[in-house]
């Protein structure tokens, strides 16, 4: 077996996972990136609960976290308005971060800009030996023996080594060079619309003081985009539409970009310092598979979304949760190949909805702006005007803004997903599983699911259930009368927990809450989801136990 187990090409917040996950089940990796500093645009803003509750397990404080980003106050709204300072035309809450998210998640979502999220994981990840991180390093070529893999590592001053590893993580973002290497296409479609990303510095708590909010939408026709607030105090990014082609990437330079500012401000701006000025395309794709041998994709390589839902960052941590562990059972030993099929049948579903749903997100953006522009672009400003001077919206316009509030509630895409595959027995159909109401969240103890979050006491403290099911390794839930299971788990190796004896519900009892008898029991995998359910007594608990593992992790 190679030195190195695995190489993890990116140090995005997928690659830093990954290599944190690894570590947790015992297995060094060697992480690299080809910037020789970390980025400082804010890109990502919105870390959902499920990607907090993982970054915790693995011993980067969501508490932390959600301190060092906005208060749910600041970044509690989505503002759609003429300019910064001008008409507000509708007003959404924007996302669960509210006290009533705790019934459902231990660690409502936060909105922290993608560098200071980076920076936590990179703290831990520099405190950690079974990990070694290199800047300035790309992976420039691959080749896949019976064995492992040979990677070339090229530095930015252009010498180059070799690296032998069992398995490649490409976690290297949008662009991905593994990908285009490996000739993996993207389902989709690649162009929707061209922006341009403008990072400046200015404190412009005096403008929005009395409308607080994340994202304001911008439809005075003059300017148009989206301001994302990362501080109000000091980080904010202008979205600005543009057409490629009548108009370069150098036409967009300080001057050009600082009206285009003051333009969307509506009001003559405090000083004010531009940090960066970058074009990107939106697309919505997914690539046609995600493994190739002994490289497999992850995050933004694996799949882009449109930024209208929040969710490419956060479907890339969960990624990252379902392939470490796999990874990890089959280099221990405890699993086989197969496994790792699973991640591709589990995740792709999962990337495709998001897709679709960040799509259409887009779409019924595009949809207000028709309510607010009209269909006639020569009397556009004309009815934009008449929509700015008018006592309160008009109908249309009220129904369009409503119509906007699953984009930005999406509770159940974070937490209600589910798997069906082999390393789940008796799952339900995932089609069905996957026809959801994206704000809806009904929590569910199947096969498939992901154990839901409930406050339980436990050694006299009020927990959450999920912080008693470590990222490493498989957790037996037994009910109150389960004791063969708990025998069985011991006999086998599996940790195990006992209802009303090693934790209690606050609120009700166990079979209330799972639907299990007195003496079931629940198998659930490293990565939380429920591998299978155990309604009923048998002969031999540890044999069928044993059998179930089996089948579960493929060997």
């Amino acid at each position: 077996m190679p030195a190195t187990p695995v190489l993890i090409v990116g140090a995005g917040p997928v690659g830093q996972l990954a290599a944190l996950l690894l570590s947790r089940h015992g297995i060094a990796s060697r992480l690299v990136d080809r910037r020789s500093e970390p980025s400082t645009a804010p890109k990502a803003h919105a870390v959902n609960p499920r990607t907090l509750e993982i970054c915790d397990s693995v011993g980067v404080p969501a508490a932390r976290l959600r301190a060092a980003g906005a208060s749910a106050n600041d970044a509690g709204w989505v503002r759609f308005v003429g300019t910064l300072a001008g008409p507000e035309f509708g007003v959404l809450p924007y996302e669960r971060q509210d006290d009533n998210a705790l019934a459902h998640t231990p660690f409502p979502l936060t909105n922290i800009p993608q560098p200071k999220f980076e920076a936590a994981l990179a703290e831990a990840i520099a405190a950690d030996r079974n990990i070694v991180f290199t800047r300035g390093v790309a992976c420039s070529g691959l080749v896949e023996g019976a064995s492992g893999v040979t990677a070339t590592l090229e530095t930015e001053g252009g010498s180059t080594t070799t690296l032998d590893c069992s398995y490649v993580i490409a976690a290297d973002g949008a662009g991905s060079t593994l990908r285009d290497m490996l000739g993996i296409a993207m389902d989709g479609p690649a162009s929707l619309q061209h922006y341009v990303m403008i990072h400046f510095e200015a404190d412009l708590r005096a403008l929005t003081d009395a409308r607080p909010g994340v994202l304001y939408f911008l439809f005075d026709p003059k300017t148009g985009g989206v301001f994302i607030a990362y501080d109000r105090a000091g980080t904010w990014v202008l979205m600005h539409p543009y057409d490629p082609d009548a108009e370069t990437r150098e036409s967009f330079d300080d001057a050009r970009c600082r009206k285009l500012i003051e333009a969307a401000v509506g009001a003559t701006p405090p000083p004010l310092q531009i940090r960066n000025i970058s074009p990107w395309t939106m697309s919505a794709q997914v690539a046609e598979r995600y493994r190739q041998g002994r490289v497999f994709l992850a995050g933004d390589a694996a799949h882009r979304f449109p930024p209208t839902g929040g969710l490419g960052l956060n479907t890339g941590a969960v990624d990252a949760q379902n392939l470490a562990w796999k990874l990890a059972a089959v280099l221990k030993g405890e699993a086989g190949e197969a496994l790792l099929d699973t991640y591709e049948i589990e995740r792709r579903p999962v990337a495709q909805v998001n897709s679709e749903q960040s799509l259409a997100n887009a779409g019924k953006l595009f949809d207000l702006l028709f309510a607010l522009h009209g269909t006639d672009p020569a009397r556009t400003e004309k009815h934009y005007a008449a929509m700015e001077t008018a006592s309160r919206p008009p109908a249309e316009l009220a129904a369009a803004v409503e119509a906007q509030r699953p984009h930005f509630d999406s509770f159940n895409l974070q937490l209600g997903y589910r798997y069906a595959s082999v390393a789940t027995i008796g799952a339900p159909d995932l089609a069905a599983a996957c026809d959801v109401d994206i704000s809806n969240y009904e929590p569910s103890w199947d096969a498939g699911a992901h154990v839901p979050h409930r406050w339980v006491v436990h050694k006299s403290a009020r927990v959450s259930l999920l912080s008693l099911l470590p990222p490493d390794r498989f957790t037996l839930l037994a009910g109150p009368a389960g004791a063969a299971w708990r025998a069985a788990a011991d006999a086998t190796g599996t940790g195990a927990l006992t209802a009303e004896s090693d934790f209690s519900d606050i609120e009700t009892d166990w079979s209330r809450l799972t639907g299990l008898p007195a003496d079931g029991a629940l198998l659930v995998r490293p990565d939380r989801h429920i591998a299978c359910r155990f309604d009923k007594a048998v002969n031999d608990p540890a044999d069928f136990l044993k059998r179930q593992m089996a089948q579960i992790l493929a060997r």
